[in-house]
């Protein structure tokens, strides 16, 4: 029997609670399994005369091309263990006598193809390692046509057929990070204090050579002064182990470092040192007769040395220059809509006015961002116009699809003073790519839910709990009459009421505006909507064609990006209904 088949069907990849990638890969296991069998076999048989040297007898290479098995129910199957003639079949088809005579076996072939009739109902099958008993011909059918013959047999069979039990396995699996191997940089030669026997000598000076202690390469140590023919530090071979060698080298150059990190450290206080011991030498060399005095003043200025040496330390250690404090302003207040003329020059449209709209927000890090933006009264009011008149071919998921790609593309282009802000603000913060994204995402969460309906927010028009309960328990936190339940992006930046396409829409428009890789993802079986964001961010994440789609929500402040709950977290329930790239 061939071993079990392991055929791998779906792998989807997670952010686990521990931040760490797996990958759930569910398997189909396909397992051979053996059903052997009993019944009774009515066939066509068909052979060629072989010919021989003699010609007297008639053989024939005989074969079976057609059969049916008849079995009568279930006792007639089983599996794993074979039917044993005759016993098994006398108790069955009730025989009284049963000669067992086995129909030869290498003039069967190893898979006989027959049709089982069993509980009324046909099966194509092959039957493998047939055996056949009691086989009988049908003399009255039998035929002879020259150098062939046909005709047609009873027997009883048995042998078995294979098939594949089937079984759904799922296996998470830690998804390991691909290890990078980075060739080792040759390591520097450690000095032993074994010398190789060579020597160097220039002018009045002497270097040996000296094994490596890490790797088998030489290397030069010290140059030594010679006096008299030997080194000043001159040793006996036999006290070769003080020797400093090569290694004096590097504690020569440690020395020095440290010593001009001392010097520059103690500037100015080092110049008193100076200062002091060029007076000592000075009066010194003035004779003995000054000697008393000498003392006395030398004792002044050590004194005097030590004081000045302390406060500069102290001057040293007490500075401290301390960071500004930031005040934060309040936060802005509800929304208002002050209307004022427009004076921009590339505006030709006559007794137009702006909506003036003042945001005030915090990122994730607790960075506070503000600023105003404008929205032209006419752009307002032709966006809801436009969302009016859009014609809805079908309820299908590709209808809605086109819907929030028109609105989509009819919004883009008129709300670029909010583009404006948000380049006022990078430009000032100097953020990167994640940073820019978070903090236009968080512009968004920031603004307070609002569901969006179709009909008016009357809790007594809409049957399904979660509207109704909504509507009984957030009075007032409602867009309702608004075609299709959602508000375009125009709309949503002006009344900033919006639920979750909503909210989608309008980040779909702003990201890919600045040119990120982002999806707009839908759920009708969760009834929702968020984004999936092409980013370097660890977090669930939706795969698309091999690349890793972070998913962000936006219905709530706070959330950062790959963090999704448990309740709408199985991504076969997501699909794509806008993307960028």
């Amino acid at each position: 029997m061939p071993d079990k088949v392991k055929n791998i069907i779906n792998e989807e990849t997670f952010t686990g609670e521990d931040n760490l990638t797996y990958k759930k890969v569910t398997y189909e296991i396909l397992t051979p399994r053996k059903t052997y069998l009993k019944g009774i076999i009515s066939g066509k048989y068909r052979g060629v005369k072989i010919e021989d040297d003699f010609d007297k007898a008639d053989l024939f290479d005989f074969e079976i091309y057609e059969a049916n098995v008849i079995s009568e129910g279930r006792d007639d199957f089983r599996a794993d263990k074979p039917f044993i003639f005759a016993r098994d079949f006398e108790s069955v088809f009730k025989r009284k006598k049963i000669k067992g005579k086995k129909f030869p076996k290498e003039k069967l072939p190893q898979n006989l193809p027959v049709i089982i009739t069993a509980n009324e109902k046909l099966f194509g099958v092959n039957v493998l390692e047939p055996q056949l008993f009691e086989f009988e011909i049908i003399r009255k059918l039998h035929q002879t046509e020259g150098d062939e013959i046909f005709g047609s047999f009873n027997a009883y069979i048995t042998g078995y057929i294979v098939d594949e039990t089937k079984e759904i396995v799922e296996e998470v699996i830690l998804v390991q990070d691909e290890v990078i191997s980075i060739p080792k940089s040759p390591s520097i030669c450690v000095c032993s204090n074994i010398e190789t026997g060579k020597t160097e000598i220039k002018n009045n000076y002497i270097r040996r050579e000296y094994k490596c202690i890490n790797h088998n390469d030489n290397v030069w140590g010290n140059w030594e002064y010679l006096k008299n023919g030997q080194p000043l530090n001159f040793r006996s071979r036999n006290n070769i182990g003080n020797n400093p060698g090569c290694a004096s080298q590097g504690f020569g150059i440690l020395g020095l470092l440290f010593g001009l990190a001392f010097i520059i450290f103690l500037l100015p206080s080092i110049l008193y040192i100076i200062a002091f011991f060029a007076i000592i030498l000075i009066l010194g060399n003035l004779g003995a007769f000054f000697k008393p005095l000498f003392r006395i003043i030398g004792i002044l200025f050590l004194i005097g040395f030590i004081a000045s040496l302390i406060h500069s330390f102290n001057k040293q250690s007490h500075t401290y220059n301390p960071k500004p404090l930031i005040v934060d302003s309040p936060r802005e207040v509800a929304p208002y809509i002050p209307i004022e003329e427009i004076k921009d020059e590339d505006q030709n449209i006559e007794n137009d006015s702006i909506i003036t709209r003042y945001r005030s927000w915090k990122d994730y890090s607790g960075n506070k961002y503000e600023g105003k933006y404008k929205i032209r009264l006419s752009d307002y009011k032709k966006a809801h116009l436009y969302k009016e008149s859009l014609r809805l071919n079908s309820n299908t998921l590709n209808a809605y699809d086109k819907v929030i790609f028109d609105l989509k593309e009819f919004d883009k282009n008129n709300f670029n003073n909010l583009f404006k802000l948000f380049d006022s603000i990078n430009k000032v913060k100097r953020l990167n790519e994640i940073q820019f994204a978070e903090m236009i995402v968080t512009f968004v969460q920031d603004i307070p839910y609002a569901i969006v309906l179709d009909k008016d927010c009357n809790s007594n028009l809409y049957s399904d709990r979660f509207t109704r309960n909504y509507l009984l328990n957030n009075k007032g936190d409602c867009s309702g009459n608004q075609r299709f339940g959602i508000n375009t992006p125009v709309e949503f930046l002006v009344n900033l009421k919006g639920d979750c396409d909503t909210r989608t829409l309008l980040l779909y428009n702003i990201l890919s505006h600045y040119n990120y890789d982002i999806m707009l993802m839908s759920s009708e079986f969760y009834g929702h909507s968020i984004i999936g964001i092409n980013l370097p961010i660890n977090g669930i994440a939706y795969n698309y064609n091999n690349q890793k789609y972070i998913l962000w929500e936006t219905t709530a402040p706070n959330v950062r990006p790959g963090n999704i709950p448990n309740e709408i977290s199985n991504l076969n329930n997501w699909r794509i209904s806008l993307k960028s790239k």
